[in-house]
């Protein structure tokens, strides 16, 4: 991922709700990223409280405010740990307004990015963003630093069709005389779309982390543009029910697990020491997965009671949510232990 960025020419903001850990932020900061994306306010105020930024890093946070009790507690981490250190996006003249009353108050300025709507929120592209862009320049307590316009996981044309409107916007907004420093796009399965192409100066890609394709966990078992990332996030589960030669029950559920990428059939890969298991079917409950083999397939006997399998979850982002802890593995060894810094943190 870093490596293509570099050759086109654009940073790379990992988005930090797939992976929520500070150290995977501190490995991928180190790596070259110009900071980090969080999807809330508590992610980003746990992340930044670990220590993860320096120098002219910062963190993004991506989805709007409306509560007067969580503006207060962003700007604060304005007063708290310095201004521009945690950009917001904005795309209502009302938040902005109520951001700016508050920066006022406490004497800072706090930077923010106007959202470019592809489907959920967000101000339409064109006029509509122009016109706040010049509402927000004329609010003494902000600093607008640009627009950000997340495609969606979609295919390469729609991506296309999508980066021309962000980008366009953004000259636009230039074109009233608003100096326009970031232009902000793209995840996992359209990076090398809208990396390349111009205007974008920076991606948001998440699920490249613990990898994406036939094997992968970010899009299900494939992606829209045959991304492919090797995957390396798996649940260790346990062969607790063995009686019946027609499945095994494993303990992880779907509390473990999550519910996965909705499309995704099977809801998990299985493998023991990276060596698959080829099951006919597998079905989630809460505490329990249980794989089926029929009459003709001979995997069901290399399953015994007790024996340990690594489930590959169907979506990384709300399986890694689950749990308070990574568990880093190296040449079959454990290297480290990992909190999941912002596990939990949905507000």
């Amino acid at each position: 991922m870093f490596s293509f960025a570099r050759g086109v020419g654009v940073g790379v903001r990992p988005h930090a709700k797939t992976f929520k850990a500070a150290a995977i932020c501190n490995r991928l900061i180190a790596e070259g990223a110009v900071g980090v994306m969080t999807q809330k306010l508590s992610e980003a105020e746990v992340l930044l409280h670990s220590g993860i930024l320096y120098g002219d890093k910062n963190i993004m946070m991506s989805q709007e405010l409306a509560d007067p009790r969580k503006v207060e507690r962003l700007v604060g981490l304005g007063v708290a740990m310095g201004e521009g250190k945690l950009i917001t996006s904005v795309d209502y003249a009302r938040e902005t307004d109520m951001l700016n009353e508050v920066a006022l108050r406490w004497g800072v300025k706090q930077h923010v990015v106007i959202e470019v709507s592809h489907g959920r929120c967000g101000t339409a592209p064109g006029e509509p963003a122009v016109e706040l862009a010049k509402h927000i320049a004329r609010l003494p307590g902000l600093v607008f630093r640009g627009i950000y316009g997340y495609e969606n996981t979609v295919k390469r044309e729609i991506a296309l069709e999508r980066d021309k409107l962000t980008v366009d916007t953004a000259e636009a907004i230039r074109a009233a005389g608003i100096s326009v420093e970031i232009v902000s796009a793209g995840s996992t399965d359209t990076y090398e779309v809208t990396a390349s192409y111009p205007g974008i100066t920076e991606i948001q890609p998440g699920s490249f982390v613990f990898g994406v394709g036939p094997e992968g966990s970010g899009y299900g078992w494939g992606s829209n543009n045959d991304v492919y990332f090797k995957s390396s996030l798996t649940v260790l589960s346990t062969v607790i029910g063995a009686n019946f030669q027609d499945r095994v029950e494993l303990d992880a559920g779907t509390k473990a697990l999550s519910g996965g990428s909705p499309r995704a059939v099977p809801p998990v890969l299985a493998n023991v020491d990276g060596d698959a298991i080829h099951f006919d079917r597998a079905a989630l409950s809460e505490e329990h997965c249980t794989l089926y083999f029929g009459e003709k397939n001979t995997e069901r006997g290399r399953l015994t009671w007790g024996q340990k399998i690594q489930l590959v979850p169907s979506h990384c982002c709300t399986c890694v949510n689950q749990h308070d802890e990574m568990l880093v593995v190296k040449n079959g060894r454990i290297a480290a232990i990992w909190p999941i810094t912002a596990r939990g943190k949905y507000t």
